[in-house]
């Protein structure tokens, strides 16, 4: 899959915000996951995953965070050859 160059900008930009997001700041936070999962809308892999980890979680909001920096960061690099096996849970359960 081939992106924008705007919908990498966002994503970009969504990344960086995301590495400095205080988890504490649960107003941020929903704002950040909202704009993120939009933003995903074009990598509908990666905006399912981003639902399961992100929006739909019971886990701590840092962890929530954590893992949707690490999808944004996959949807960079997504191409049309697909990345072999599930590397998030892989992470989630290596942090």
């Amino acid at each position: 899959m081939k992106m924008s160059e705007q919908a990498n900008a966002e994503i970009i930009g969504l990344i960086a915000e995301g590495e400095c997001l205080d988890p504490n700041d649960l107003e941020g936070f929903y704002r950040w996951v909202q704009d993120s999962y939009e933003a995903l809308g074009l990598d509908p892999v990666q905006q399912e995953r981003f639902d399961e980890y992100c929006r739909s979680s019971c886990d701590s909001t840092s962890l929530r965070l954590c893992a949707g920096v690490w999808i944004l960061k996959q949807s960079l690099f997504a191409t049309d050859d697909a990345l072999e096996g599930d590397y998030l849970a892989s992470f989630l359960s290596n942090p």
